[in-house]
């Protein structure tokens, strides 16, 4: 065979597999499990759904901007900020993959991102337009039942939060208020806060904060710099803690 017609034929190789990884990675993301092959390239071919590749360091997100869309991230590393209203802390995490951000957003009176997101590495990822998705959850029973139960395990979640019973312990108070402000309550976290800022959030001295602190950091659960907190891994510290 001819050197350009085997370039040719692994091409269309390479496309075919691409394509079709890509359409089971769409089957497997959450307000699509449960729709057949079929209802997906029904899907693909009446409505408008938007695949991107973004570099590393792309902002692709704004805190406060307005949601009129949810992104489903497909592949790749993405890293979340949210900063605080009063703007003297933050936290960043890194998200699995696949995620879906804006759901939680995209309808109601506050209708504004809640964090910044970034590409940490190359990302991709699938744009769903509001309109689009009201058509496919007014078209697809299994599509609306998904939205209703991601919505509801939000919902749940917060709710499950708000009535844990109190920490005894400092280490404990900290975790807490750790975990009252991340999107997931695992993997990587960094808190950018001071030990002044966090204690007038708690209501305890710096002083209290640093060695409470410290002895989290003794035991291997997170890292401290100068108003930087590293958590390698937020579900062990829950478990230590909470």
């Amino acid at each position: 065979m001819h050197l350009k017609c085997i370039r040719c034929t692994f091409a269309h190789s390479f496309a075919s597999l691409m394509a079709q990884t890509m359409f089971d990675t769409v089957l497997s993301l959450p307000l699509f499990q449960g729709l057949s092959p079929d209802d997906l390239t029904r899907i693909l071919e009446s409505t408008r759904l938007r695949f991107e590749t973004l570099m590393p360091e792309t902002q692709f997100v704004q805190q406060d901007d307005l949601c009129n869309e949810v992104i489903f991230i497909l592949g790749g590393t993405v890293r979340c900020t949210t900063t605080a209203a009063d703007r003297m802390w933050n936290v960043e995490e890194v998200l699995p993959v696949p995620t879906l951000l804006g759901l939680e957003v995209l309808y109601g009176s506050t209708r504004v991102y809640p964090y910044t997101a970034y590409a940490d590495t190359t990302v991709r990822l699938m744009r769903v337009d509001k309109r689009t998705l009201a058509a496919l959850t007014s078209y697809f029973e299994v599509f609306r039942i998904n939205v209703l139960n991601t919505l509801s395990a939000l919902v749940a979640r917060q709710r499950q939060l708000q009535w844990m019973p109190a920490p005894q312990t400092l280490e404990g108070r900290i975790v807490h208020f750790m975990r009252n402000h991340v999107q997931r309550p695992a993997g990587y976290k960094l808190f950018r806060i001071s030990l002044s800022t966090l204690g007038a959030y708690l209501g305890e001295d710096s002083r209290y904060i640093s060695r409470a602190l410290h002895r989290l950091e003794k035991k291997g659960l997170l890292q401290m710099n100068r108003r930087m907190i590293h958590v390698p891994a937020f579900e062990n510290i829950i478990k230590e803690t909470l």
